[in-house]
């Protein structure tokens, strides 16, 4: 073999190994879960009636999700809009491995404390030594408050716990934090957090989280919270209501990816938003 064949024979493997090899999956959550059992499955089917395949990969949230994509390990994902501007911060080269590809409704912070807490109020969150869980590390709801914390420096001043789960929101009963923090569905009177705090003598309460130093806006200048007052439980004349910020629930892919499967995945959210929530 000449040199200047094996050469060529060379380079080519190169370019071969070296282009960007993707993970056919869309990148959700945990099984049982609203990214996982209903966007996810409903994405997946929608694809399939286009002779598209794509497996739904359970994940443990936005930042792993982000993660994924932008490693090519899936092709398509979702993620909190909040949590998107927090992982930008920390992944500064991966920022351009990300294309937001659509947007599903509205995802809000909820902070449950005792009734008779440290925590009466927003304000007191920023307090030394107050201690809140907002879940696992790779959670949306983790995600939210590191990126508040970046917004609002007085709650950089809490102890943080990553943990989740009826456990945690517990832990609110026995002294052992006081603060629980989640994020669901604006309008998901079903959450389990939910339920369990609004249920008669459980001795915990929501609280609003009105701090307006959270304002900030997404690369494409709209903004990442909006604060809005979210029902929490039906009244007998008026429904009782909190005042939450609300992030989108953005659809995300690998600019570099395959580019029917973006294309098909856009056209779905864009086309099919009601079927892809699970609404009809």
């Amino acid at each position: 073999m000449s040199f200047k064949r094996t050469f060529t024979t060379l380079a080519a493997a190169t370019l071969l190994s070296a282009a960007p090899a993707f993970a056919d999956g869309i990148a959700t959550g945990k099984k049982g879960l609203t990214y996982h059992d209903v966007f996810g499955s409903n994405i997946a089917s929608i694809l399939q009636e286009h002779g598209v395949t794509l497996p739904v990969l359970q994940t443990k949230g936005s930042i792993d999700n982000l993660n994924r994509v932008a490693r090519g390990e899936a092709q398509v994902g979702f993620t909190q809009a909040d949590a998107l501007m927090y992982w930008r911060s920390k992944n500064t080269t991966l920022q351009n491995n990300i294309e937001i590809l659509g947007s599903l409704g509205k995802e809000c912070a909820f902070v449950a404390v005792p009734e008779k807490g440290a925590v009466g109020d927003e304000d007191d969150l920023g307090k030394s030594g107050i201690k809140i869980a907002v879940g696992a590390v790779t959670s949306g709801s983790a995600a939210s408050w590191k990126y508040m914390t970046q917004l609002e420096d007085d709650y950089s001043s809490a102890s943080v716990y990553n943990k989740g789960g009826l456990r945690a929101l517990a832990g609110l009963t026995t002294g052992h934090y006081d603060a629980f923090m989640w994020v669901t569905a604006e309008g998901n009177m079903e959450n389990k957090y939910l339920q369990a705090v609004m249920k008669k003598g459980s001795g915990l309460k929501l609280i609003s989280l009105d701090d307006y130093d959270l304002n900030d806006k997404l690369p494409s200048g709209e903004p990442v919270y909006e604060f809005r007052d979210v029902k929490i439980a039906k009244g007998f004349f008026s429904d009782k209501k909190i005042e939450a910020p609300c992030t989108d629930v953005l659809v995300i892919g690998n600019p570099a990816a395959d580019d029917t499967i973006l294309e098909a995945v856009a056209e779905a959210v864009l086309v099919n938003k009601n079927r892809v929530m699970g609404n009809n």
